[in-house]
């Protein structure tokens, strides 16, 4: 495979001369005390390569000592859990991680992308993100930068994915629904292009279709992006009578179910005497909610640990990044958002 042409950037000022990343940007930046034989390679190195560090007052906010930690929401504290993971990780090479929105529109990730892969950034990593594989494909052959995607299995044998099932985690959640009793089950997606969306639907049908059940189109909309949107989604299908609507729900994440309960309540209904709900992630607020959430655990500080420990490994090794993916746990949390069938 060809490999774009760049100019010389830290990495590899540390790969020629054999130092960790870390050692080679006290060299050059003069950040902490070095020896005389670590300076002369690292020098030696930057004279090879014809490496010019930046000058300025300060460094600019992207640079090649940057990790760039790519999230969809500001607001759902799943990827700060994530980033909170990654930048202690990253602290040990000395790396500064700068949280980047791309929000949930697909055009403007595009322009995001576009934007960094003209950045002399040292590592990305992709904490969420609608985007088809074939999209994060396209951008490192443009950036040929070390890059990490989560939730998202991309093959290509540069770049590395962390995963959970999530098929096999909503498989899991609507089978706790069923052994309660629920034979009537909804859910509540998440943006409608994400394939992690559409893992968690497969899921649940697939836990349904062993019971002999399916899912009415009416008891899904076709996409929830905001808490707002997952008010409305559960007071639609709450509008529905009685006997025409689930009596339990499966969230896309802990977020939206913030505003499922909401409106479960606006209602006049319970939960879970009237609706039992169970969602994804198991955020820190999922154990305080109105009812405490039972939900789908995802080890999210791991997952930003184990993207810069991939990146590590990358960034002191000879020739290109090394590909593959780690698919993590996801246990069951089981708390009051769920309880047995009420028989009416």
């Amino acid at each position: 495979m060809s490999q774009a042409t760049h100019s010389p950037r830290l990495i590899d000022v540390a790969r020629r001369a054999g130092v960790s990343l870390a050692s080679a940007s006290r060299v050059i930046n003069q950040t902490g005390p070095v020896s005389d034989t670590l300076r002369a390679q690292v020098e030696a190195a930057m004279a090879e390569l014809g490496y010019e560090p930046r000058r300025a007052a300060a460094p600019p906010l992207l640079s090649e000592h940057t990790l760039a930690l790519l999230i969809m929401d500001t607001v759902n504290p799943f990827f700060h859990e994530i980033a909170e993971g990654a930048q202690q990780e990253a602290d040990r090479d000395g790396l500064f991680s700068v949280l980047i929105n791309t929000t949930a529109d697909p055009k403007y990730q595009h322009r995001v992308l576009d934007t960094l892969s003209q950045h002399r950034l040292e590592a990305i990593i992709a904490c969420g993100s609608n985007l088809p594989p074939q999209s994060w494909i396209d951008f490192y052959e443009r950036a040929r930068l070390p890059l990490v995607v989560m939730n998202l299995r991309v093959s290509h044998p540069e770049i590395y994915s962390i995963v959970v099932n999530f098929e096999s985690a909503a498989r899991r959640a609507a089978q706790h629904l069923l052994d309660l009793g629920h034979t009537r089950i909804g859910y509540l997606p998440g943006p409608a292009d994400a394939e992690h969306t559409r893992q968690r639907l497969r899921g649940i049908e697939l836990a349904l279709a062993e019971r002999g059940l399916t899912m009415p189109p009416h008891w899904r909309p076709e996409t929830v992006q905001s808490m707002e949107g997952a008010f409305q989604g559960m007071s639609n299908i709450l509008d529905l009578p009685a006997d025409d609507r689930p009596t339990a729900v499966v969230v896309y994440n802990d977020f939206l179910a913030l505003g499922a309960l909401n409106a479960v309540r606006a209602h006049g209904l319970r939960v879970p005497d009237d609706m039992s709900i169970i969602s994804f992630d198991d955020i820190p607020i999922a154990a305080h909610t109105n009812p405490p959430l039972t939900t789908i655990a995802v080890p999210k500080a791991r997952m930003g640990r184990i993207a810069v420990r991939w990146l590590r490994q990358q960034l002191r090794s000879d020739g290109p990044p090394k590909g593959g993916y780690t698919q993590l746990e996801s246990p069951l949390i089981v708390r009051e958002s769920t309880a047995p069938l009420r028989l009416r």
